[in-house]
């Protein structure tokens, strides 16, 4: 594969790799303005560009706000920790399987061209909108709650993430730490938890477009034709049968299937070592299956399978080709707004000490715990497992990311 052919192949991501150049450029342009704060040694970091955009605007809003504090501070207070507890509870529950049940995904990169299953996607223009979005609400929600309990606003400005490598765009609002100790504990806890309570209001104004607008809209937009070969692993029954990825399965065992759900149905109904045919639009293959490698007692033809789908050809006739694509591209950008907003949120309010969700378990075992040493061990047990674990996952998904365009190359 030349460079020409594993870069369009791989689209999303080197759009990703140069806009991560350029941007590590700037901020060495303008290193004057930059710090660099180290999270966890060399491996959590975060690079900041410090700015005054914004402030006065946050200003505007926090006065026009201040009347309804209360009730705003309140709601966001409760629905962080409520927050906290679902996102805690699923974690677990997620890791829990992974080493006693089966090695499932716990996480995956929310990256341009990461393929997430069950999930459109995610192509570079959709995830670098949808983090903007997610990282202004955001912060801009961190500064209003803080202007609106008189909390000083030191600066502003965007920044970089970086989990081994700078990849993730963010961006802060910082207070005056000084200021921010002197109030009360509700306004402390309605300063952190504001982020994600602007996260989970723009996810549901998102999820009502998309149940409201975008679904009566795309409803009948997109028609399956077929069950696709997404990957065929090697070593496995379709491998060695010359089965091909991109190749639509028309029939198993001279039955029709027209469907995903239709193919499983006949799949199931197998025995491993059994002898199939298997009839694709290209020709027809002679498979014997292998043992499930996930102790199922059906056979395994070793293979990914995806649906192939195009758009309604009398839609596209009665509007064209043009609007119909327009129109998708919006919904799928509506969808990620949708779950970026959603799951960094609540990621966002684990109890760990790199997320918000991290001081206000801080502040909240405060109130429990009168020791204040105590306090601090229990936190820092807890920030720790936490944050090894989501190491644990996260690292390996990372280098698998970007591992993954150049593995071709070594077949």
């Amino acid at each position: 594969m030349n460079v020409l052919a594993l870069i369009s192949a791989n689209i999303d991501y080197f759009l990703l790799v140069l806009f991560g150049l350029v941007l590590t450029a700037f901020l060495l342009f303008k290193r004057k303005n930059v710090e660099v704060q180290k999270v966890v040694w060399y491996f959590i970091y975060m690079i900041m560009y410090r700015t005054k955009w914004g402030l006065k605007k946050m200003d505007a809003i926090a006065f026009k706000l201040k009347k309804h504090r209360n009730a705003l501070s309140y709601t966001s207070i409760t629905l962080g920790f409520v927050g906290m507890a679902l996102m805690l509870v699923l974690f677990l529950i997620s890791v829990f399987r992974y080493f006693f049940v089966e090695k499932t995904a716990v996480v995956a990169p929310l990256l341009p061209g990461a393929t997430i299953p069950g999930l459109p996607h995610l192509s570079f223009i959709h995830w670098i909108l949808a983090i903007f979005i997610l990282a202004t609400v955001h912060e801009m929600s961190h500064g209003i709650f803080a202007r609106m309990h008189n909390i000083k606003i030191k600066s502003s400005g965007f920044a970089i993430f970086g989990i081994v490598l700078p990849i993730i765009p963010a961006a802060f609002v910082e207070q005056d730490d000084k200021d921010m100790q002197k109030k009360s504990k509700k306004a402390q806890l309605a300063v952190l938890s504001a982020g994600t309570f602007a996260n989970f209001v723009t996810a549901g104004v998102a999820f009502l477009i998309l149940t409201l607008l975008v679904s009566p809209l795309t409803g009948n937009l997109i028609q399956e034709q077929g069950v696709m070969i997404a990957e065929v692993n090697e070593g496995g029954a379709a491998d060695l049968a010359g089965v091909q990825v991109g190749e639509i399965i028309t029939q198993v065992n001279e039955v029709r299937v027209n469907s995903l759900d239709e193919l499983t149905a006949v799949l199931n109904e197998t025995e491993p070592y059994e002898k199939i045919s298997l009839v694709t639009e290209n020709d027809t293959y002679y498979l014997t299956l292998m043992e499930n490698p996930d102790g199922k007692d059906y056979g395994y033809m070793g293979v990914s399978l995806g649906v192939k789908a195009d758009y309604n050809p009398e839609l596209v006739d009665k509007y064209g080709l043009s609007q119909l694509k327009i129109l998708l591209w919006f919904s799928i950008l509506i969808y990620w707004i949708f779950l970026t907003n959603f799951m960094v949120g609540l990621v966002n309010l684990l109890p760990m000490g790199i997320v918000d969700g991290g001081l206000m378990f801080y502040i909240a075992l405060g109130h429990f715990v009168k020791n204040e040493k105590t306090v601090k061990i229990i936190f820092t047990i807890v920030s720790a497992i936490l944050l090894i674990l989501l190491l644990f996952f996260m690292i390996p998904a990372l280098f698998g990311y970007f591992a993954n365009p150049f593995m071709g190359l070594f077949k």
